[in-house]
């Protein structure tokens, strides 16, 4: 492996030569990782032929829209050997602790939301020196000088097992800190995806004193928070202002290189808006490309499930019909498609409220499940329905799921029938309304809406 991983770290300094600024940014990034320690020489000029090591090779994703790391080194533990297999290959990932729609489902029933990130999260949790051998990179400021071996100290990222070991870090603070900081210790245990924090409470007094707790117990531990914002600026207020996040609009992505049209949270007006993805620029579509703007289409919660259908049922088309990976749409599917991107840019303007309760007391809180089927698609969707104490009401679009009907494998194969489609839009609602109650531990009614008679009986 020795040769290509050279040869690889040279075709880097080649694009990184031809880039002064680029260069320059990404020989900083190294720096810091040295200066910090999570990185060290291994002692040798050139890496060694040895089962027991493992070379990372690595580039870079420039985000111009950060205000901390413009520019971040991304490890890829995914390339093969001469074996044929890789780190993440062989390392055991873990299961997923949290998922992103279940945090962002609490974190709309708080009256005041309260959110954060942890400062390098990764690197500031260490490896056991017995797998240090296991992410080596390649390095060397000079061009002229010889190429350096470093092993990376801590959590890389990039490798499979990151996010899993990261959380059962905060996961043992969490159990540590239970007797010492028992509000904090349970947000830590259950509000965090990934390096970011997305919680909330219902009052001033108790949003102080949690930011208060947050703050002392992950120090503790060498995760740093910053990047706090509120929709209160009471709370807000008792933060350091350095580690306050001054933007008036946050994003919560599911991944923090890609950006996709995931929820953006605008604290002022304590709105969610969508982010509509950058396009492919090419001027001709074909199912590569059409494949690649769907997959840039991500609705956590559903809260444009309409809209993301078109974009399942149209794929399915392409499917259906056989098309070529390049092949060239026809101009109707073409002009199609182009439509669609057009249209979606009428999402900048929509805006959710987030805050789902609506009213502080309420006299009455109800939970009102919708499922439906057509022949193209089936789905269901679920409202909350807030009573006051003037009994006025407020009915929120909680989150949505669709699927597109499954079309027969074989060519004798029948598609599926009405009747079982809306069948299946129930039991969606019934997995979706499962994730709401274990997710909001709150007293409600819950009612289940179906015109499909058959589904009722």
């Amino acid at each position: 492996m020795a040769q290509r991983t050279v040869r690889r770290f040279l075709s880097l300094e080649r694009r990184l030569l031809a880039n002064p600024p680029l260069r320059s940014a990404y020989s900083e990034f190294i720096d810091e990782y040295q200066k910090l320690n999570h990185m060290k020489p291994v002692g040798e000029e050139m890496p060694s032929e040895s089962s027991s090591t493992y070379y990372l090779p690595h580039h870079c994703v420039v985000r111009p829209d950060s205000i901390t790391t413009k520019l971040r080194v991304v490890f890829d533990a995914s390339c093969a050997t001469d074996t044929g297999i890789s780190l993440n290959d062989v390392l055991m990932v873990g299961q997923v602790i949290h998922d992103l729609i279940s945090i962002i489902l609490r974190f709309c029933m708080h009256r005041y939301a309260i959110i954060s990130d942890v400062e390098k999260m990764y690197r500031q949790i260490k490896v056991h020196p017995a797998g240090h051998a296991l992410q080596r990179i390649l390095w060397r400021d000079d061009p002229s000088a010889p190429i350096q071996a470093y092993e990376s100290t801590t959590v890389t990222y990039g490798t499979s097992a990151a996010p899993y070991l990261a959380t059962k870090c905060l996961q043992q603070l969490s159990r540590i800190g239970s007797s010492t900081h028992f509000e904090a210790a349970a947000v830590v245990a259950k509000d965090f995806y990934m390096d970011d924090m997305i919680s909330g409470v219902n009052n001033v007094e108790e949003g102080k004193e949690l930011c208060s707790q947050l703050l002392n117990l992950s120090n503790s531990a060498g995760f740093s928070l910053r990047k706090w914002s509120s929709n209160c600026p009471h709370i807000l207020a008792h933060i350091p202002a350095e580690l306050r996040d001054e933007r008036t609009v946050l994003e919560f992505d599911s991944t923090t290189i890609v950006k996709t049209l995931g929820l953006k949270w605008e604290p002022a007006s304590d709105k969610f808006g969508f982010l509509v993805p950058k396009w492919n620029t090419a001027t001709v579509i074909t199912k590569r490309i059409a494949l690649s703007d769907s997959a840039r289409l991500y609705d956590p919660l559903g809260l444009v499930g309409p809209v993301i259908v078109l974009a399942k049922v149209f794929m399915q088309n392409l499917w259906r019909n056989k098309k070529d990976w390049d092949e060239p749409l026809e101009a109707e599917l073409q002009q199609l498609w182009l439509q669609f991107r057009e249209e979606l840019a009428a999402l900048d303007s929509l805006t959710v409220p987030r805050w789902a309760l609506s009213v502080s007391d309420p006299i009455s809180i109800e939970i009102h499940g919708f499922c439906d089927a057509s022949e193209k698609a089936y789905g269901a969707c679920i409202y909350l329905r807030t009573v006051a104490a003037n009994r006025e009401s407020v009915v929120r679009l909680l989150t949505s799921k669709s699927k597109i009907a499954p079309m027969g494998k074989r060519k004798r194969e029948k598609k599926m029938c009405l009747p079982r489609l809306e069948l299946s839009s129930a039991l969606i609602l019934s997995h979706l309304y499962q994730k709401v109650q274990n997710n909001l531990k709150t007293r409600m009614k819950s009612f289940f809406w179906t015109d499909s008679m058959i589904a009722l009986h």
